[in-house]
Formats: structure tokens, C-alpha cells, sequence
């Protein structure tokens, strides 16, 4: 590419949701289309084993490495907040898990005035862009690019966790993506023939041939270059070198609830307040730029269990080294599940109406060392962990400075309000309830954390602080709405410019009841039928 090139449309961030939009646009072979990826192609072994995510989601080539400020309310420390960095972004370094969310999730979208947001519009997308070859139900997908599959491995011990939730009263459920997302079961995953199957896998690479269709990788947008308040191209930086790339109709930010609104603030797009702090020369004074941030907070929870009942024996050593030798040969064994296989959509109490409470298990523990990596527990030992689903505390990304390139400051806020902080007390006595059902309780020898010395309310809260992490599910800081504080519109296109759009998780106006990955899809996919 040259100076001088200019596309009609651009696309920052070829994660999940520019991976998609990357391929929908350029189906009009009239229209030129650039997608703009600050990280390379992968290429790490890791990528392609779903097992991979316990190296990849650490700081390293394709993962930035965020972390928060710190968190008030979590003894001023600093949550870590892993990105995807490379063609399929966040996809390439998560769980895998694919969940819908909960219907009422996207209706809740639509009373807010945001028209063409329910969940009767946005079914048929998700039906389109899945490829569920198995489903059972006219209201999956069976054509679409991305493969849903069921987990190949399925530990006892999940099975038994299965088991102990039905005892407890949880009912089961045979597909959390269908028309109600409450009770236990089995995790759906983004898996092809046993390797992870990311966005760009999906959405990419089967079009990247098309001759509208441009790739840029190891380029950083700074900003956008504006015209009054017309956006008219994109700056970005190269090996250390800045250019400009014009843009003929419209800039899309696909680059994540942390990059989509450092991108409008480092582009002058913000609280006035805000830049001019910063040094930022103001362009367009839109407030609620960075606020709204939303997350799930995730308690862990580790019990110790009987030998032979967790995949810790299996998966150090040379057992490790057998089932990587049988991943590589068959694609079978415990290597390619994802993050976690089975989990439990319950309400906190029942004074809710729809589940606000994911507990997700693992048949495996994990010990994080002091050089900032992680490795399988030397004892047999299982994990739950547990998140409030419609947190109530928001947080805020802000510019670091006037230099476009240094990372955000990332604000999580978690546990600031009260409802909050009650409810992660009721989520961790709802993880115990489940444990003392059999069979699961049969094979728990101890819980060890948040052990027997967390008991009263403020014994578990305190236990909360000190330990909860994130459960990387951003979200809602270029927020969708009609009122003073919203970035975008239902169209999605930046409130006071021209030419601007974002879709990813920032617009979400709430955050979904479930992981966030499948929602990110379609965004991407409702995007690309308001894009004329």
C-alpha cells in the first residue's frame, strides 16, 4: 500500500466482531474494504489447542495484557485483563464457550428504545452465523461459518457436578441456547475437529482472497482523522512510522471495550473535560465515551477431592506429555475442552425473576506462580467459580495522556454498590449448596478456599475482596442508547459525527446474562445490515 490509499470502508480490530463484519462487507464486491489489526497472524501452537488457553491467556505476542487501575472495593488491587492481539483477537486467547445469553437480555435492549435490538430480530442472526451440524432445534444454526460443538472430553467429575446440581434442585438443561438459559448442563464450544475454530478461522480466512477485501496486520490506529466532524481516514502507526489512510464512506471501531474508546478519545471524541486533561485537543464533546464499562466479577472456589477424581494427576508430567501426544495423533483426550465444560445458570434468590448467577466447573485446579504464569495443581483437587450476571457497578476507560500508544487506564469500579457486594455473598453460599449434594460430595474432601473460615457475610465478602478476579467480559463503555450519556444510536453510529460507527461489546447498553463471545458475533452481524 501506498500514502495515498483510501478504501470505502475501514474496519479497526479484526477480533471477533471485525473478523465478521471484515467478511459481510466485502460480500458487495463494489465496495473496497480495509481491515486494520494492530497484532499479527497467529501462529503459536497454542492457538489451535482449545488446552492452549492456559498459555495464551498471559501477556505475550497475542495477548496485550491489560490491567485495571486499583480496585477500591477489591483492597486496591490491580485485576488483570487479558486482549486478544492478532487476527481473531479475543477469540484467539478465551474459553471457547458459546452462549447466547438469556432472550430477555436483548428484549430488555429494545425497551430501552433501541428498535431492532430484541431478541426476535437478533435470533435469525445468531441462527445465521452458526454452525451447529447437531442441533436438535429449528432455532439453531446449521449453515452458518462458525462451528458450536460439544465438548469430546467429559470428566467424571463434571458429570458429577452435573449430577449434584439436579440434586440440589437445578434442573437440567439439554441446550443453554435455545429459549431459556436456566439449569445445569453441558458447555457448547467454538470448536472444529478438536482445535479452536476463532474468528478468523471462521469469517477470514475463507474470503481474504476477495479482491476488495485488504488485510493490514502490525498496524496501531492512533486516531481518527476528521474533517469538521466528518471522519475522512484513520492514522496509524507502523514499525514506528505514522501514516494516514483515507476512508470514502465510513470508519467502523471493531477494536473492543477498551480499544474502540481509547480510539475515540486519543481521535478528541469524549468528555471535554476528560481530553483536555489529557492534552487532547477536543473535537466532539460526547461524554459518556469510556463510562458505562461493565464486567463479570469471578469468585473462585477450590475443594480438595479424592484421588483419581480431577484431572490435575493427568495433566502434569509425563501424563501430560502422553495426552499431548494423543491430542496431536487423535484430537481426543482432555486437551480439547475449553476453559470449562460444565455450568449452572441459577438466580440468587428467588426473589429474581431470571437467572443471574453462571457457575462455571473444572475438574482441574490451578496454581499461579510467582513469574505471572500458572500451572496444574499438584493435588487432586476440583474449581467452581461463580459471577453475578447483571452487575450493577460501572467503571470507566480513560486516555493515559496525550500519546496514543500507551495503554488505557482501566477503571473496573467492581463491588460499588451494595446490591452488588450482596449478591457475590449469596453467589458463594449458592457454589457451597451445590457441593453438599451427592454424588459431588461423596468425592470432596475439604473446601480450601474460601475455606471454613469464611462464614458470616462479612467473612465471605472479606474473602471476595481479597481474591475475586475478572471474567474478561467487557463491555458497555461505547454504550448503545438514545439519551445524553450514549455513544452510539441503534444504527450504531457515533452520536454528533459523520461517518463513525462502533460494533463490539462497547455498545452493549448492558451486559449479557452469559460469556460475551457469541454476543460480539452478532453485533458484528447486526452491523453489517445497518452499514448502506
Amino acid at each position: 500500500m501506498t500514502q495515498n490509499d483510501s478504501y470505502d470502508c475501514i474496519v479497526v480490530g479484526a477480533g471477533t466482531a471485525g473478523c465478521l463484519l471484515a467478511n459481510r462487507l466485502s460480500e458487495n464486491r463494489s465496495r473496497s474494504v480495509l481491515l486494520v489489526e494492530a497484532g499479527p497472524r497467529p501462529r503459536s501452537f497454542w492457538v489451535g489447542m482449545p488446552a492452549g488457553v492456559s498459555k495464551l491467556i498471559f501477556p505475550g505476542k497475542l495477548n496485550w495484557g491489560f490491567s485495571t487501575q486499583p480496585e477500591p472495593e477489591l483492597k486496591n488491587r490491580r485485576i488483570y485483563a487479558p486482549r486478544g492481539r492478532g487476527l481473531g483477537g479475543s477469540s484467539l486467547i478465551n474459553g471457547m464457550a458459546f452462549f447466547r445469553a438469556q432472550p430477555q437480555d436483548y428484549d430488555d435492549w429494545q425497551a430501552m428504545g433501541l428498535e431492532g435490538w430484541g431478541w426476535k430480530e437478533l435470533q435469525p442472526l445468531y441462527r445465521k452465523l452458526e454452525r451447529r451440524a447437531d442441533a436438535t432445534s429449528p432455532s439453531r444454526g446449521t449453515e452458518g461459518e462458525l462451528s458450536i460443538t460439544d465438548a469430546r472430553f467429559i470428566h467424571p467429575a463434571s458429570r458429577e457436578f452435573v449430577a449434584a446440581a439436579q440434586a440440589s434442585g437445578i434442573p437440567f438443561n439439554d441446550d443453554f441456547n435455545c429459549t431459556s438459559a436456566e439449569g445445569v448442563g453441558w458447555i457448547q464450544f467454538n470448536i472444529r475437529n478438536g482445535v479452536r475454530h476463532s474468528s478468523d478461522q471462521a469469517f477470514l480466512y475463507p474470503v481474504q482472497s476477495r479482491p476488495n477485501l485488504t488485510v493490514l496486520t502490525g498496524a496501531q490506529v492512533a486516531r481518527l482523522v476528521f474533517e469538521g466532524r466528518r471522519a475522512t481516514g484513520i492514522e496509524v502507526v507502523e514499525d514506528g512510522r505514522r501514516r494516514v489512510i483515507r476512508c470514502n464512506a465510513e470508519v467502523i471501531l471493531s477494536a473492543g471495550a477498551f480499544g474502540s474508546p481509547h480510539i475515540l478519545l486519543n481521535s478528541g471524541v469524549g468528555a471535554g473535560a476528560t481530553l483536555q486533561a489529557a492534552g487532547i485537543p477536543v473535537v466532539h464533546d460526547l461524554p459518556g465515551v469510556g463510562r458505562n464499562l461493565q464486567d463479570h466479577l469471578y469468585i473462585h472456589h477450590t475443594f480438595q477431592s479424592e484421588r483419581g477424581s480431577s484431572l490435575n494427576e493427568e495433566l502434569r508430567g509425563a501424563r501430560a506429555i502422553w495426552h499431548g501426544i494423543r491430542y496431536l495423533a487423535t484430537r481426543q483426550g482432555p486437551l480439547t475442552t475449553g476453559a470449562s465444560q460444565a455450568c449452572a445458570f441459577v438466580k440468587s434468590s428467588p426473589a429474581v425473576v431470571r437467572p443471574d448467577l453462571q457457575i462455571c466447573f473444572r475438574p482441574v485446579s490451578w496454581v499461579f506462580n510467582p513469574s505471572g504464569t500458572m500451572s496444574i495443581g499438584s493435588k487432586p483437587e476440583v474449581t467452581a467459580s461463580v459471577c453475578n450476571l447483571r452487575p450493577t457497578s460501572r467503571g470507566q476507560v480513560l486516555p493515559d495522556g496525550a500519546n496514543p500508544l500507551a495503554p488505557p487506564r482501566i477503571f473496573a469500579n467492581y463491588l460499588a454498590t451494595r446490591q452488588d457486594q450482596e449478591i457475590a455473598v449469596r453467589s458463594v453460599r449458592e457454589v457451597r449448596r451445590i457441593f453438599e449434594h451427592a454424588p459431588l460430595a461423596g468425592r470432596i474432601l475439604a473446601e480450601l478456599a474460601p475455606g471454613a473460615a469464611a462464614q458470616t457475610d462479612e467473612q465471605i465478602l472479606e474473602y471476595v475482596r481479597s481474591t475475586a478476579q475478572s471474567m474478561h467480559h467487557w463491555a458497555g463503555s461505547c454504550r448503545m442508547g438514545l439519551d445524553s450519556d450514549a455513544v452510539v444510536d441503534a444504527r450504531l453510529r457515533v452520536h454528533g459525527l459523520e461517518n463513525v460507527r462502533v460494533a463490539d461489546t462497547s455498545i452493549l447498553p448492558r451486559i449479557v446474562s452469559a460469556n460475551t463471545n457469541a454476543v460480539t458475533c452478532v453485533v458484528a452481524e447486526k452491523a453489517a445490515t445497518l452499514i448502506p
